[in-house]
């Protein structure tokens, strides 16, 4: 065939392959994934659906309603700032791997190896703690759910271990379907969004329409509480943004599926500004319904899993339980999503000679080519580490912090090297560029995640004891050590950075 007849799919991937070529690597992933698919990725990752009223309870400690409203319009233009940054990243480099991968590649020889070793490793924590964050928190959907249709109080579900038992199925669902291959994910991930814009469109419906009552807009648009005991609206107000930073991480996540992408250096970064668009706007409609029919506060503040009592306040028992299948849904794609994402990140890392036995790791599966031993030692470490949330009830949110600063870290990363090794040598010029606004965008993105780091490791309520003490400060240090001892005992002598694998 000449060029002339060959279909357009096959130019398009013949065109990934050799820009994939350039920058070093051979093509091994199936190209199957599209730029609806690649949207839906970010978007079903960040999950605002179930996402967005995980925190509700802590929120409205936080600031209340201001920092459940407010924190969406204080993030977004940050979070665009971090998103159009990675985006001309991805456009230029699109490999799988993402911000580890982007760190080599914009730091210079000598520190290159060290920065994307710590980047993986800070990435790679924050990725398993959002999939045993999203896992839990199906986990309690389905708990809640049940206690719902379950009229008799003596017949409640209370136990945590029936919580980790559905949350180790749930991890293992993931991984079954997550062998099926990409092709799959991207099943998966078209149906959701179909089933987000439909669930989120009967949530909204419902609950505006069986409500007893609504609040004022002056309560839901300005009114604010302070319940953490520091006495600071402000500072209030900051902590309370824990919610909305849940939400709005996970969008970069395509680019973990950068090489199976068609027209990677185009629809990666499109599907990322896709994403991240919907997710607020989306998150600003959600978070208006919830508060205009929250019905009593007190109990919201007071119960175990505030989204279900708010959906009974709101509604009726079987009403809300069919509203929380409809979240719970959503979430097990967003687990799924997360599943896959850490996997292509430990892949790329093993490539590499970045982890531990890499070529063992280093190995694909069957006709669909699936990392499947990277798959089962993701859900093993994700159910050796929710193990301690038996003896501590503050565990999951510890957990639920480290996500949220270790992915934001690792966003800000890349921006870090570029504006220490190449602040004055442009990117190769993608399909996307930013232009003469590159530097600028860099550094508000990465001012934006030392600062938002820091208010993520505040306690939420003061004064401070052992059970409100944030455990995301002391995990994030154990994190960074575990990081940085691991480099100087083997990483400094054996890593070189990502290897080239183009013949």
């Amino acid at each position: 065939y000449t060029v002339e007849e060959l279909p357009i799919t096959d130019i398009i991937i013949d065109e990934d392959a050799k820009k994939l070529q350039d920058l070093g690597y051979k093509q091994e992933f199936k190209r199957e994934v599209s730029l609806f698919v690649q949207s839906g990725f970010s978007f079903a990752t960040m999950a605002v659906l179930p996402n967005s009223l995980v925190g509700l309870s802590q929120t409205m400690r936080a600031d209340g309603p201001m920092s459940q409203f407010w924190g969406y319009i204080v993030l977004a233009p940050f979070v665009m700032c971090i998103a159009l940054g990675m985006a001309e990243t991805f456009s230029s480099y699109p490999v799988n791997g993402g911000v580890y991968s982007w760190c080599y590649l914009m730091s210079s020889k000598e520190w290159g190896p060290f920065m994307a070793w710590n980047c993986g490793y800070v990435f790679l924590a924050g990725v398993l703690a959002t999939v045993m964050t999203a896992a839990y928190t199906m986990a309690e959907y389905v708990v809640a759910i049940a206690n719902v249709l379950i009229t008799d109080p003596e017949r409640q579900i209370t136990s945590h271990s029936i919580t980790i038992g559905i949350y180790i199925g749930i991890l293992l669902l993931s991984v079954i379907y997550c062998y099926q291959g990409i092709r799959f994910s991207g099943y998966l991930n078209v149906f959701t969004v179909i089933w987000v814009l439909v669930g989120t469109i009967v949530v909204i419906v419902v609950l505006l329409v069986m409500s007893p009552s609504y609040a004022s807009a002056e309560w839901v648009f300005t009114s604010w509480q302070d319940l953490t005991g520091y006495n600071s609206p402000g500072l209030a107000f900051l902590l309370g943004l824990l919610q909305c930073g849940w939400v709005l991480i996970g969008y970069e996540n395509g680019a973990q599926i950068a090489e199976g992408t068609k027209n990677a250096d185009k629809t990666g970064p499109t599907g990322i500004l896709i994403g991240v668009v919907g997710a607020i706007v989306q998150g600003l409609i959600l978070s208006a319904v919830v508060l205009f029919c929250i019905q009593d506060m007190d109990a919201l503040l007071e119960s175990s899993f505030p989204v279900a009592t708010l959906f009974v306040q709101a509604t009726n028992g079987p009403i809300a339980a069919f509203l929380m299948v409809i979240l719970a849904v959503s979430q097990f794609v967003a687990v799924t999503n997360n599943v896959v994402a850490a996997s292509q990140m430990l892949w790329a890392m093993a490539r590499d000679h970045a982890v531990p036995h890499h070529k063992f790791w280093y190995k694909l599966h069957g006709k669909n080519e699936i990392p499947l031993r990277i798959l089962l030692l993701e859900a093993t470490i994700c159910v050796i580490a929710i193990m301690p949330s038996f003896g501590s009830p503050d565990y999951w949110s510890a957990i639920m912090s480290l996500a949220v600063i270790c992915i934001n870290f690792a966003y800000g990363l890349p921006f870090i090297c570029r504006l220490i090794w190449k602040r004055n040598d442009p990117l190769p010029r993608g399909p996307f560029s930013l232009g003469k606004y590159s530097i600028t965008v860099n550094c508000v993105a990465v001012a934006w995640v030392l600062f938002f780091g820091v208010v993520l490791c505040i306690p939420s309520t003061h004064p401070v004891t052992v059970q409100s003490m944030n455990w995301a400060s002391i995990m994030i240090v154990g994190t960074f050590t575990f990081s940085l001892v691991f480099w100087f005992a083997t990483g400094r002598k054996n890593y070189k950075g990502p290897m080239q694998t183009a013949q």
